[in-house]
């Protein structure tokens, strides 16, 4: 095996662009920022579209490539998710494509960087069968890079007077903390990248830092990510955790992926353009017939798209059973 091989390199697409982790972290929360920023100043822009794509595009491949590493399948279904948004985005429907979301997502990022690779063709060195990396924290994988792109988003706007609510030392720590973890669980899962052992250590001497606490060696800076991301890691566990074939289809984690807003093409023809994880209610969820923000028919309408509405998500054990006359 060539020396500075590293498992995404499998992929021929990452094997020609050979991305560092701290690269792709530096892509994705600035994708996702953009993204945010457009959505909250001005929505219906038509930047909006393109921002939107490049947000699925950078991050799907930091999830793509930390599944790839540590061969978690909580990840690698959130980068599958990610491609088929992607696609979904670029008008493509599923018997309009002969490939699964994750080869277009890998697809798009060889296209992206000007290489004729693309889709999952193999390099000729692959890798070697193994166990997926132990998780070392309670939250699945995709939720912790949700939280290391909110917190980045969320400080950005919060450094200006125009959101003085926004409590910036709070979202800095916990960026600090999950992408120090990120970090950390790349290279714990790859031993050979001594460059995301060295920024994960970083990372954990800059929360030192933050915290005002003495220096450590590397090791145990990487250490203290973990042992402060604890606190919020049983913050946040469910006190009543959804089973893993939850009829939801959650898997257990509480969060369903689901499209939530529809561009409007005419004649009542809608093209999926957004979805993200929304809390699952444990089963098919019905729509509360008085709910005062969408009337009872679940979608509310503006601008030449469709939104699914949340507020009136009513689950099957919450309904009202009719009394009898």
């Amino acid at each position: 095996m060539p020396a500075g091989y590293l498992p995404e390199h499998a992929v021929k697409a990452y094997q020609d662009e050979r991305p560092s982790v701290t690269r792709l972290i530096l892509e994705a929360r600035w994708a996702h920022y953009r993204l945010t920023d457009a959505l909250e100043h001005d929505p219906d822009s038509n930047t909006v579209p393109a921002l939107r794509r490049l947000k699925l595009l950078h991050a799907g491949a930091l999830v793509d490539v930390l599944a790839l590493r540590t061969r978690d399948p909580d990840l690698y279904e959130a980068a599958r998710d990610h491609g088929a948004a992607l696609r979904e985005v670029g008008g493509l429907a599923l018997d309009d494509h002969p490939h699964i979301g994750l080869d277009h997502l890998r697809a798009q990022y060889a296209r992206l960087h000007h290489h004729t690779h693309g889709d999952a063709y193999r390099a000729p060195h692959d890798t070697v069968e193994s166990l997926p990396t132990k998780r070392p924290f309670r939250q699945p994988g995709p939720r912790l890079v949700r939280h290391m792109l909110n917190t980045y988003a969320w400080t950005q706007p919060g450094l200006t007077s125009r959101f003085p609510a926004v409590d910036v030392a709070s979202e800095q720590r916990r960026h600090l903390i999950t992408r120090g973890l990120l970090l950390d669980w790349a290279a714990t899962a790859t031993p050979a990248d001594n460059a995301a052992a060295a920024a994960a250590a970083t990372a954990g001497h800059a929360l030192r830092a933050f915290d005002r606490q003495a220096p450590l060696n590397d090791l145990h800076a990487r250490a203290y990510l973990l042992d402060t991301f604890r606190d919020f890691d049983d913050q946040d566990e469910d006190d009543d955790p959804h089973p893993h074939d939850c009829a939801g289809r959650c898997a257990g984690t509480g969060e369903v992926l689901t499209v939530l807003t529809w561009e409007h093409h005419g004649d009542d023809n809608y093209t999926a353009v957004h979805q993200e994880p929304i809390l699952c209610v444990g089963g098919p969820a019905a729509h509360a017939p008085d709910c005062s923000t969408c009337g009872g028919h679940g979608f509310t309408y503006a601008a030449g798209y469709r939104e699914l509405c949340l507020d009136g998500r009513i689950a099957d054990d919450d309904r009202v059973a009719p009394q009898e006359a």
